[in-house]
């Protein structure tokens, strides 16, 4: 008897957040107007670096496959695991040397150091990973620069799903 009074109870509180909820309902004629606003790239403002990526300025969208031509897209999937494998690299590189630097320092002298190939071999992934980050960097820049500048590398089709015009809901191809 108390679960069956439970349930109503918590029924008749969820109802009543529902109900609440619909108070300033949306008219049908809002819901389907026949003036659409959907986001195409023209939207979207030009393309920038961010933390490894390209970003569209205005939108805060990041760049996708659809947005751009199969070329383009290569290119930029090949700039982008550039600089994150050298992010990797020269991180695990930096810790290795800075981990040996110390265990160095407490086991032994300080003069052992520079000869140690361990620390050697620490210092090259640094220096190795940084500069394939550095380079993945500057072509992810190159490509927003060339995708601002070039519209021959945009995509001029999209595929929309929503309310058309006819007031309806639909599946609309704009070319």
């Amino acid at each position: 008897m108390n679960r069956l009074l439970l349930c109503i109870a918590l029924l008749s509180v969820s109802l009543t957040g529902t109900l609440a909820q619909n108070k300033g309902s949306v008219d049908y004629q809002d819901l389907y107007s026949p003036k659409i606003a959907t986001v195409s790239p023209e939207n979207d403002g030009p393309l920038e670096r961010f933390h490894g990526r390209l970003m569209f300025t205005e939108s805060n969208r990041f760049l996708s496959s659809g947005d751009v031509s199969n070329s383009f897209w290569k290119k930029y999937y090949g700039a982008q695991s550039l600089q994150t494998w050298g992010r990797y690299m020269w991180t695990l590189g930096l810790s290795y040397v800075a981990s040996d630097l110390v265990f160095n320092l407490i086991y032994y002298r300080s003069d052992y150091i520079i000869k140690d190939p361990s620390f050697l071999i620490g210092g090259a992934f640094a220096l190795i990973g940084g500069a394939m980050d550095f380079g993945g960097w500057v072509k992810l820049g190159n490509l927003a620069k060339t995708y601002n500048s070039d519209p021959s590398v945009r995509r001029d089709y999209s595929l929309n799903l929503g309310p058309t015009r006819s007031g309806g809901f639909g599946l609309t191809m704009d070319f």
